[in-house]
């Protein structure tokens, strides 16, 4: 809370105490702490901005995920600082601090974030067959995420970021799950099928157009495409489980 001094008007003349030869004694203005507490949206408005609407901690922190998001997929993450996330979502940059303390732990947070979309679709898929296209689907959607690892990959900085993949261990563990339900072990390991089926659909997100006018497929539609994707992945899905 900031708190301003103001001065109030002096007590009028003829007020104060008189000295022993009867003359008044000069009187010294009060002086009273007046608090000023100042918002967000009034910062704004004295720094000649727009008032910004007043938003829940939520909505924020939401807010400040994605555009931290979005700058980590758009430069190297060296240069994505602090002030600049703020102003993507036009957040004072102090509530970075407040609510996250420290920009590695929103980078964090920007990175659970995709992965839980990516693992809820796992966790709601009726089998890993017929999940495919939902799966493939949810990840297209968070092409940022992909663009980010991609650009963390190529600025040597990959080992920095978090470890571990909740999406792709939650996937590993339904391969694992439906062959001992089967009663069967499929020609190849969970683990590298997984990993296989995460090359191509994050391939797909950053170079798919790249990719299609090489093979000559840039003139078919992207739902016959993609459609086909999905049943390669399929087939690529039950060599986990199929002997």
């Amino acid at each position: 809370m900031i708190r301003a001094l103001s001065k109030v008007e002096s007590r009028p003349e003829g007020a104060g105490s008189r000295n022993e030869d009867g003359r008044r004694m000069p009187v010294e203005p009060e002086v009273r702490e007046v608090p000023n507490t100042i918002r967000e949206d009034e910062m704004a408005a004295e720094a000649g901005s727009p008032r910004r609407p007043r938003r829940s901690r939520e909505e924020v922190c939401q807010a400040l995920v994605e555009a931290a998001a979005a700058l980590l997929a758009e430069r190297a993450s060296g240069r994505v600082t602090v002030r600049a996330i703020a102003a993507r979502a036009d957040v004072n940059p102090a509530l970075v601090h407040r609510y996250f303390g420290a920009k590695q732990r929103l980078i964090r947070a920007a990175m659970e974030k995709a992965q839980r979309t990516i693992t809820t679709e796992i966790d709601e898929m009726a089998d890993v067959l017929q999940g495919a296209e939902d799966v493939f689907r949810t990840t297209l959607a968070e092409k940022e995420f992909i663009a980010f690892l991609a650009r963390a990959s190529l600025d040597g900085v990959l080992s920095d970021l978090p470890a571990g993949n909740p999406a792709l261990r939650r996937l590993v563990e339904r391969f694992e799950a439906e062959g001992e339900e089967r009663g069967t072990r499929g020609r190849h390991d969970p683990h590298v099928v997984v990993a296989c089926l995460s090359y191509l659909v994050m391939g797909y997100a950053l170079f798919g157009q790249f990719i299609r006018r090489g093979t000559g497929l840039d003139g078919e539609p992207d739902e016959t495409v993609e459609a086909a994707i999905v049943e390669i992945m399929r087939d690529m899905a039950g060599s986990a489980i199929h002997e």
